[in-house]
């Protein structure tokens, strides 16, 4: 037994089709009422299931259509239908001729109830429908048609309205949406603003305590400095040799106070000044840098490769800072290293360029990379290498000032490779 099923949306023919297929039923399909007349008028179906709402013709004018077929007028009937639900729809449906009005969804076993007791109604009725609608006069004809128009009109007004009410609510909802984002971006600015005046006011304040470092701890500093040194000059020979190892302690300890000023300093400023972008050699300045690391320890052979014509726009006065540091710090770490390499060049990843400084030194556990680039951090002890442990912070912060980043990558004693972008 055929039935055909029209709906023109495709999961729903998929949903009819598999449940009406479940009970034996072979089943044919159409998208609108236009396909599904002709595919009816070639081959009638025992049953017809109906959508209302379709492009091309709906169900409504469908079933209108139908009745009208002497060859189709006795096939029931069945409107299932999402759209058209109210008691009105299901009244003018039924005045149509339609055997049943469901509303979608049906229970399965619901449905294919109906399905079967619309077949056995349609095997009793026989051709009754056909022989009403024959001697039906010409003006019940003329005067249902106009009655069919009214109230098909209706429906389709009732239904325009629900949609227009439908889309008014969610303009609505949207427009809500709209002004509780656009409160929300401006309680967002304000903070934005706040935070920023909040970071000018830091900044400056900073700038202050860096002055008062410079002068307040630079001049007892020169004090203590001028102190051990007419110690060393005019009482060296009333002290033990204990008593001028002190001094010598002293002296150095200095020393390292003044560098770490000094670094702390010059850490500060890198985060104030304008960003001058030029044209950069960075294969250039590598090549300035290693000669003076050569001047510094001429007795070291360490072999130095460095890409050519590595060339970018950028700060000359930060990317200065970054090799030196890089370069410096590969220097540093390789002082105990049978044949050591450094090399500097420029690679790709995800499309942009990659520059890096790699050594074979003594590299270090991937585990304390967090603390690498933080200001005074240090993962060797000062014994082993020597330093105050702001050169790597002082590279993050000029890398980012760039708007770039950097990380690393390293094994203890198989040394390490910094790399960044900007």
């Amino acid at each position: 037994m055929n039935i055909l099923i029209v709906d023109d949306k495709l999961e729903n023919l998929y949903l009819l089709r598999v449940l009406l297929g479940s009970k034996g039923y072979d089943v044919t399909e159409a998208s609108n009422g236009k396909e599904a007349l002709e595919r009816a008028r070639e081959t009638p179906p025992a049953l017809i299931i109906s959508d209302i709402l379709m492009p091309v013709m709906d169900g409504f004018a469908l079933c209108r259509a139908w009745r009208a077929d002497t060859r189709l007028a006795s096939i029931p009937f069945i409107f299932y239908t999402a759209t058209y639900t109210e008691p009105k729809d299901k009244e003018f449906a039924l005045s149509l001729g339609a055997a049943r009005f469901l509303v979608k969804p049906q229970e399965g076993h619901v449905f294919l109830h109906e399905v079967e007791s619309a077949l056995l109604a349609g095997e009793q009725a026989g051709n009754r429908s056909n022989h009403v609608t024959a001697t039906l006069p010409e003006e019940m004809t003329e005067v249902s048609e106009k009655d069919f128009y009214r109230q098909y009109n209706a429906r389709l007004v009732n239904k325009l309205e629900d949609k227009l009410e439908e889309i008014a609510q969610k303009n609505r909802a949207l427009a809500a949406r709209e002004q509780s984002l656009c409160e929300a971006n401006a309680r967002l600015e304000e903070r934005v603003a706040q935070r920023t005046r909040e970071l000018e006011v830091a900044n400056e304040e900073l700038e202050a305590f860096n002055y008062s470092v410079s002068h307040d701890l630079r001049a007892p500093l020169r004090r203590v400095e001028g102190f051990n040194q007419a110690l060393q000059e005019e009482c060296a020979g009333q002290l033990s040799e204990q008593g001028r190892d002190h001094l010598r302690r002293i002296g150095k300890a200095v020393g390292h106070m003044s560098e770490l000023i000094d670094g702390m300093l010059e850490l500060s400023r890198l985060n104030h000044g304008e960003l001058l972008r030029e044209i950069v050699s960075l294969s250039a300045m590598a090549e300035a840098v290693s000669t003076k690391l050569r001047e510094t320890e001429p007795a070291r052979d360490v072999s130095i490769c460095i890409q050519s014509n590595i060339v970018v726009t950028g700060d000359r006065r930060l990317l200065s800072i970054i090799l030196d540091n890089l370069l410096g710090n590969a220097w540093k770490f390789t002082a105990k290293t049978a044949q050591a390499r450094i090399e500097f060049g420029v690679t790709e990843r995800d499309g942009k360029s990659v520059y890096y400084v790699a050594d074979n030194g003594a590299g270090f556990d991937m585990a304390y990379a967090g603390k690498l680039f933080k200001a005074l951090q240090r993962l060797h002890f000062v014994q082993e290498f020597p330093g105050i442990g702001i050169g790597l912070a002082s590279v993050a912060r000029c890398i980012r000032r760039l708007g770039g980043r950097v990380w690393v990558e390293s094994e203890p004693e198989k040394g390490a490779t910094f790399y960044f972008t900007f």
